[in-house]
């Protein structure tokens, strides 16, 4: 049995229950509609010492970090790495790099800024400059995608979802965005799935 523990609105816990959907896995969901920041599960810390989501229990095998769970996923249950030559797989794992590191330094003092925090606690000045930056990347992604339809093979894969979920906060966000003609085309066509709505659609909170 496959056994995934966090809230779905965990932007993280939100790239391994896209997957495993987008993989057609049956799991069991633990504390699907938890609260932030707490996970109600008994013994959790024997099962994950960070005490962070998600984890992943594949039939035994205890998988925590969300990247790290979506290729194992991968690796595991597709023909990706079999079909995929050694570069491409590179190019997917930097630009699923880029979404839990560049992307999200910037990503993170926004969301929580203006989503998570009350206005009369904002600090408006790093949430001002993190905009800046935020755009500055997404723009580097806008570029990237240009003449792609996806981000390798021109098929829909692992780096998609990754990106993807990150893009649906961003886009979600009360802030300016450029135009960034590439990127929206992109997003249309992952936004669009199925996978996509059941799991990340309408959890921006």
């Amino acid at each position: 049995m496959i056994e995934l523990y966090g809230r779905r609105t965990s932007i993280n816990v939100q790239k391994v229950s896209w997957t495993l959907c987008e993989l057609n896995l049956e799991f069991k969901w633990h504390e699907e509609h938890g609260s932030i920041g707490k996970v109600n599960v008994e013994n959790y810390e024997q099962i994950n010492p960070q005490l962070i989501v998600p984890t992943l229990n594949d039939n035994g095998s205890i998988i925590s970090q969300s990247n790290s769970i979506v290729r194992h996923l991968y690796r595991k249950y597709s023909d990706f790495y079999k079909l995929t030559n050694a570069n491409e797989i590179a190019i997917a794992d930097q630009w699923m790099e880029f979404q839990s590191t560049d992307l999200q330094i910037n990503m993170t003092p926004v969301f929580w800024g203006l989503i998570r925090t009350a206005p009369e606690d904002r600090n408006h000045d790093l949430i001002n400059k993190n905009i800046t930056l935020l755009n500055d990347k997404f723009i580097i992604l806008n570029d990237f995608l240009k003449n792609r339809e996806f981000i390798i093979n021109d098929t829909f894969g692992m780096a998609d979802i990754s990106l993807g979920v990150a893009t649906y906060r961003y886009t979600s966000l009360p802030i300016p965005h450029p135009k960034l003609s590439n990127l929206e085309e992109w997003y249309e066509q992952i936004s669009s799935r199925d996978c996509f709505i059941k799991n990340i659609q309408g959890t921006f909170s």
